[in-house]
């Protein structure tokens, strides 16, 4: 399946983009907050070596002499892009027909020789976008896209308007997408973004992204977050035996190690410092943010990585038990094991301190701002 799609001037997509693009350079397509637009729109690319041809090594080696690489590839990270021809993301598409979501029946998901295809309407008034690629692990959602070249023959990137949700096993509107999309071709099927924004959104999700004469190579991209994505290339130390290493992640400070991981989780520089405050729900989507302002954080040792195994999927890691906490909160005054709570709780840290908050999208995250709460407003899931 090629990357890019063009639309022939037979079906008329070309001319209804060239006025679509007037309208977006109004602002008029104008979307801030989305499942692929909660990094920053920039030119440049990520600091990791994306954009490098050679060097890289076969992954399947990585097992050879790495145990943890044996579960890696059930991780989020690793799942995080697909071809959206490949499973389980076609099957979620097939059953949008039995949605019962009303914007869900006026779309139908055809696959061709052509590749997979959202189509709305039927006949001469029918539109559709090519749906090429699928975001996200699923752990919280599914989202497609579909790419077309524009006139300098960069990528844009369409996004769906439809998201499947893990929360309610369900299609709804993608974030960010309006409820009522205004009059126009891509509006009705999804959100046209522009190719900056276009490599912003598959640099955090694509290991290697190569980049021609300011071009995404599609034909060699390597979906998903996996070994050389934060290691780098890895040619020369797998032909090596390991000898030939990369020990970049080693001594490093506490700011920076959380840092790499906010380069697609985000940073706080990436978030408008009035959006930054205990009581706004989103910001439990950006981990490290909240994160850098707990007082937990002021411990020079912790970092994601205290809490998280990158190599190991999150159902694995037990992440909602005490353990995490326990490795600072071990004493309470009276010198036991248990660890003090001024609640009078004796388990639990993470249910109180760490609450999954709901969006307005049916998503939860696990609010990494810890801290004493006085929560009543019943933003949290499952209280």
């Amino acid at each position: 399946m090629n990357g890019r799609t063009k639309v022939s001037n037979e079906t008329g997509v070309v001319n209804k983009l060239s006025r679509l693009r007037l309208l977006a350079a109004l602002g008029v397509c104008a979307v801030s907050t989305t499942l692929l637009g909660w990094t920053r729109i920039e030119e440049e690319m990520p600091r990791h070596p994306l954009n490098v041809a050679q060097g890289f090594a076969n992954e399947a080696s990585c097992i050879d002499c790495h145990a943890e690489a044996a579960d890696f590839g059930e991780t989020g990270h690793a799942r995080t892009l697909l071809p959206a021809d490949s499973e389980p993301s076609l099957s979620l598409l097939q059953s949008l027909k039995d949605s019962k979501l009303p914007a869900a029946a006026e779309v139908s998901i055809e696959h061709r020789d052509a590749g997979l295809f959202a189509v709305r309407g039927e006949g001469a008034n029918s539109q559709e976008i090519p749906l090429e690629w699928c975001f996200g692990s699923g752990h919280h959602a599914r989202t497609w896209v579909g790419c077309l070249s524009d006139s300098w023959g960069a990528a844009d990137l369409v996004e769906f308007r439809l998201t499947w949700y893990a929360m309610k096993n369900e299609f709804d509107i993608t974030p960010g997408q309006p409820a009522d999309p205004p009059p126009g071709y891509f509006q009705s099927l999804g959100a046209l973004f522009d190719h900056p924004k276009t490599r912003r959104c598959f640099a955090c999700h694509a290991t290697q992204l190569r980049v021609v004469d300011g071009r995404v190579d599609f034909d060699h991209i390597h979906p998903g977050v996996t070994c050389q994505r934060c290691h780098g290339p890895r040619a020369e130390h797998v032909a090596s035996e390991g000898k030939i290493s990369d020990f970049s992640w080693r001594d490093i400070d506490q700011v920076e190690s959380v840092h790499r991981c906010a380069e697609c989780h985000r940073r706080e520089d990436d978030v408008d410092g009035e959006d930054i405050h205990e009581d706004n729900p989103h910001i439990a989507r950006f981990q490290p943010v909240g994160l850098m302002r707990s007082a937990c954080f002021r411990s020079p040792e912790m970092t994601c990585l205290t809490c998280h195994d990158p190599h190991t999927p999150l159902a694995k890691q037990k992440l909602h038990e005490d353990w995490q906490c326990n490795q600072c909160h071990h004493e309470n005054p009276k010198g036991t094991a248990q660890p003090h709570c001024g609640a009078g709780e004796e388990s639990g840290c993470i249910r109180c301190h760490m609450p999954k908050v709901r969006s307005e999208a049916p998503l939860e995250f696990t609010d990494h701002w810890i801290r004493v709460r006085s929560d009543t407003d019943g933003t949290h899931a499952g209280q």
